[in-house]
């Protein structure tokens, strides 16, 4: 979310919104908004610098936050939970893969409950689930038991964080829709470089059922505040042709954008062997808090966004490409084979300069390909592969984790980073192109049709 976000950053600047007036307000008298702001330019106040948004659009942003920070909770008990209650290596990859799989099958379900449910009631309902998902874990210590928890516990995520944003989408005006969704992504940003570390500094104190209490009570409050919230009433827009299943539809796009979708899915796997298997490397290894690497791991993407985005939009893609993964490789080879607390510093920082480029990249490489109306399939395609890749990898790699351990693991892992180069540079063969963004191609085509 925060990565997509991100990209949205560059709007128009935030006239009007240093008023206070809400967007429905702004929208429906002009001319008090044209008085409001003369009266700041006589001031000489930066509108665009003073960020006020509606009380609705900050209480989903608090609420998306606790729900973040609730599922990020559950990041470093849930690997020590599941090994301490004795499963074997390979049901641990099982049971923490379902988030991936989960997360693929239930995005678009959660986008037509929300459509047609309401936002509202699909962020309640994935509150709930992410409280039982996670107060359950601790009465239990059978696989499937703990394997169905985690699909709740990924159903929760895929419906709420669908649902807020849509929500958020709905409050904003469509001129300040897409400055609204990237302070938005912050939400996610902030969970993921504090929560980590907060709870593996406390972990002692309050034990692993503790955390999972946490969770579950982090989530409550969120769903609270999302009670909240007023919820837009929809406007009235022409009905839809008739159209294909969404799965059909989505299936068709997927073969078209093949290509793209094996190095997501390559990406995918690759990354998720980082984010779901450190708490264990920590651990066992008995390196110190895994929270901390999930910090610098956080802090390294969010710089490594703000140095690259406009490189991004100019720089071979190819070659970008090439470049991001062998750095999340180097820095999955580094997790192989930490031996020190500084090791893992050095390896976390790689694996965020690496995914901070492959992850806004493919997904502008994803909708570049396609025509307007389709660049919001397009999007969720890359996530079809990316979701599978996590899931299906943490399936796939439990045997290898199983019989070569985690140094084994992480080594697999980077491999897959170096395979993903190959389908990179067949997609810019195929696409006869010289791997410039998409931006320079069409208008490249433009100035051809023109002369």
């Amino acid at each position: 979310m925060g990565i997509v976000a991100s990209n949205l950053a560059c709007q128009t600047p935030f006239y009007c919104i240093v008023t206070g007036i809400s967007p429905l307000a702004l929208r429906n008298d002009m001319k008090h908004i044209y008085f409001r702001t003369q009266i700041s330019k006589h001031k000489k106040i930066r509108i665009d610098t003073i960020m006020p948004m509606s009380k609705s659009y900050w209480s989903i942003w608090v609420a998306t936050l606790l729900f973040f920070a609730a599922f990020y909770t559950l990041m470093i008990p849930l690997p020590l939970y599941l090994t301490g209650v004795g499963l074997p290596d390979w049901q641990v990859g099982l049971v923490l893969g379902a988030l991936g799989i989960t997360s693929l099958l239930m995005r678009p379900i959660a986008g037509m409950l929300a459509d047609g449910w309401g936002r509202r009631q699909v962020m309640l309902m994935g509150t709930a689930a992410l409280i039982i998902g996670s107060v359950g874990v601790g009465f239990t210590a059978q696989p499937w038991l703990l394997f169905g928890l985690r699909v709740l516990q990924a159903t929760g995520y895929v419906a709420f964080t669908t649902a807020a944003t849509a929500l958020i989408a709905d409050l904003a005006t469509p001129e300040k829709r897409g400055s609204a969704l990237a302070i938005f992504g912050v939400a996610a940003n902030v969970a993921m470089t504090t929560t980590p570390a907060i709870v593996s500094t406390i972990l002692d104190r309050l034990t692993l059922t503790g955390a999972f209490w946490l969770a579950g009570a982090l989530a409550a409050v969120g769903g609270m505040l999302a009670l909240r919230v007023h919820q837009p009433r929809p406007e009235l827009e022409q009905p839809e042709p008739q159209r294909p299943s969404i799965w059909r539809d989505m299936l068709s796009l997927a073969n078209r954008l093949r290509l793209p979708l094996a190095i997501a899915a390559l990406f995918g796997l690759a990354f998720g062997t980082f984010f779901q298997f450190i708490p264990l490397l920590t651990e066992r290894r008995e390196l110190g808090s895994a929270g901390l690497v999930y910090t610098v791991y956080g802090i390294s993407i969010i710089l490594t966004r703000l140095f690259t985005g406009r490189v991004l939009d100019r720089a071979h893609q190819g070659l970008t490409l090439t470049v991001a993964f062998l750095l999340l490789a180097l820095g999955l080879s580094g997790f192989a084979l930490a031996a020190a607390r500084f090791h893992l510093f050095i390896a976390a920082f790689l694996v965020a300069a690496g995914s901070g480029v492959l992850h806004p990249l493919l997904i502008a490489i994803h909708v570049g390909q396609v025509s307007a109306s389709e660049r919001g399939r397009a999007g969720a395609v890359f996530y079809l592969g990316f979701d599978s890749g996590i899931g299906l990898g943490a399936w796939l790699l439990a045997p290898i984790f199983a019989w070569f351990g985690l140094t084994g693991l992480f080594l697999f892992a980077a491999t897959a980073a170096i395979v993903g180069i190959w389908p990179v540079w067949w997609m810019v063969r195929s696409r006869g192109q010289s791997g410039r963004p998409a931006q320079a191609e069409a208008k490249a085509k433009q100035n051809a049709f023109l002369s």
